[in-house]
């Protein structure tokens, strides 16, 4: 009786480590890769243009990666805000009404995420958006992520970029 329970005990003790993993990145597949200047703002007279150009094959240090094979994924998305300073000076968040969509796709709500989508010839993940804007001082706020979206039975990719000119992932300006 007493073999039984030392054969149980190292039993149980050898499932317990071999449910363990090194990392989240085991368990939830995801990779992260980096490419510098994805993200692209620019401002002229009272329009908004926030661009989003990332080619399905990202150049790294040895072989390019390729994002759809790895997730299966024709859309990325990424986050970004747009905040105006109020009468008393303070920046408040504001939901576009006027957004013209040129590539891609928006979801707006408190923030809006860009969604770029995997062009006809799968060699570009494209998004573009125009906001036109009412006088006054603004701020957009970029998160410089883009995610795979809706990476099923594959694996997450996430691209640690940067907003082409905006080395803060941030700029304040004032439309006339």
């Amino acid at each position: 009786m007493k073999k039984y329970i030392q054969y149980i005990s190292v039993a149980i003790i050898a499932l317990i480590f071999t449910g363990c993993t090194e990392s989240d990145d085991e368990f939830f597949a995801s990779k992260i890769v980096t490419s510098n200047e994805l993200i692209e703002v620019n401002v002229t007279s009272n329009e908004l243009n926030v661009s989003c150009y990332v080619p399905r094959l990202l150049p790294q240090d040895t072989n390019p990666f390729d994002i759809y094979l790895t997730s299966n994924s024709r859309k990325m998305f990424f986050n970004y805000t747009l905040e105006k300073k109020n009468t008393n000076g303070a920046w408040e968040y504001i939901t576009p009404t006027s957004v013209t969509t040129v590539e891609g796709e928006n979801e707006i709500g408190d923030y809006i995420s860009g969604i770029a989508v995997l062009d006809a010839l799968d060699t570009t993940y494209e998004y573009e958006s125009d906001i036109t804007l009412a006088a006054g001082q603004y701020r957009i706020l970029i998160d410089p992520e883009i995610v795979s979206l809706n990476s099923q039975n594959a694996v997450m990719v996430t691209v640690k970029t940067s907003t082409f000119g905006i080395p803060s992932n941030a700029l304040e300006f004032t439309v006339n």
